[in-house]
């Protein structure tokens, strides 16, 4: 009898000690049952061309425009163009009155013709000797002074002609048929723009200074019009010290004429262009430790915290220099309840 009781204690230790121990078993089971994988929308890193890059808006003008002047005076006989016209340069666009200057030219001529016969003859005189060599110099001083007299009127029926100094469209007509031109109060009578090519003036900052080059390319954005090439034509070798920018100009070839001077347009000069960069979404990053970062996917669909190093940004992708291989996924949506070690499951794969 005594040798059975110790016998059923240590069966009933044995059990009790059984039964605690299938209860912590079956609690961390029910703790790892209960763990739930947070969704997210992911993105894959991969290689794409970016373009380090300035942006600001700007205004278009002509990259040549005349006002045209009158070099005469006298009453406007005819106006031969209106506004809208193309013109090239040289074309005839008024006439002023010029039966003056008509005039005057064919009394010159005329004078000139009587001259040039009269040296003819003191010529053949003057190889026999029969007149002196200061007579026939004196004429031929004459004739060489009416020769000028008979430009300078050509050259006054000329200027009653006005013509177009440039190639271009006529902006404004500012004259009349039968208004008085006045040499003493020059006005304008046309403005000619050139349509074909175009400049756009922007101010870059100093720090893209350094970047900044003839040649490079920028693209402008316009309301209802499709986006247009253009090339960096000059960089101002000074700074401004009154706004610390850099006066850079913009060409645009406008042959097909749909922009026009004046308008307003968002620019975009592309400095340098990596074409094999690794990018993924600005969505993507994180501020980690005051530093950027990034959520990876690890091999078991669990969350591994990364530093990055930024490279070149764009609209919306940034590359990445170091801290992310190409085909690895990162998190674009629902950062917020993810830590270390989170199990996520992807619901969505956002191209970029």
């Amino acid at each position: 009898m005594k040798t059975i009781m110790p016998l059923a204690a240590a069966v009933l230790c044995s059990t009790l000690v059984l039964t605690g121990c299938n209860k912590a078993q079956s609690s961390i089971n029910a703790t790892a049952a209960t763990e739930v994988a947070v969704p997210v929308e992911i993105s894959v890193a991969k290689n794409g061309a970016i373009s380090s890059s300035y942006r600001t808006t700007t205004t278009l003008t002509a990259r040549a425009e005349a006002e045209v002047m009158a070099k005469s005076s006298g009453l406007v006989q005819k106006i031969l163009v209106e506004e809208g016209d193309q013109v090239q340069a040289g074309q005839l666009l008024a006439v002023l009155e010029n039966e003056r200057q008509r005039h005057q030219l064919a009394k010159e001529r005329a004078e000139l013709g009587r001259l040039s016969s009269e040296l003819t003859r003191m010529t053949e005189m003057h190889q026999r000797q029969l007149v002196s060599a200061d007579l026939y110099e004196k004429l031929k001083w004459q004739v060489a002074a009416m020769q000028a007299a008979v430009e300078l009127a050509e050259l006054n029926l000329r200027e009653t002609e006005i013509r177009a100094p440039i190639a271009g469209v006529v902006a404004r007509r500012y004259v009349k048929a039968g208004q008085l031109i006045s040499q003493l109060t020059p006005n304008s009578l046309f403005h000619l723009v050139s349509e074909t090519e175009l400049e756009a003036v922007v101010h870059l900052p100093e720090q893209q200074v350094l970047q900044a080059q003839a040649g490079q390319q920028a693209v402008l954005s316009f309301a209802g019009v499709p986006e247009v090439k253009a090339a960096v034509s000059r960089v101002a070798p000074v700074v401004d010290a009154s706004s610390g920018t850099v006066r850079t100009t913009l060409l645009i070839d406008n042959s097909a004429r749909q922009l026009k001077a004046g308008m307003f347009s968002q620019v975009e000069i592309k400095f340098d262009t990596r074409d094999n960069a690794l990018l993924v979404p600005k969505r993507a990053l994180l501020t980690l430790d005051n530093l950027p970062g990034v959520l990876v996917l690890d091999a078991e669909s669990r969350i591994v915290r990364r530093p990055v190093t930024l490279g070149y940004t764009a609209d919306n992708v940034v590359e990445i220099i170091s801290g992310v291989e190409a085909g690895e996924q990162v998190v674009v949506a629902g950062h917020a309840a993810l830590k270390e070690q989170s199990l996520v499951k992807v619901v969505s794969e956002r191209e970029f």
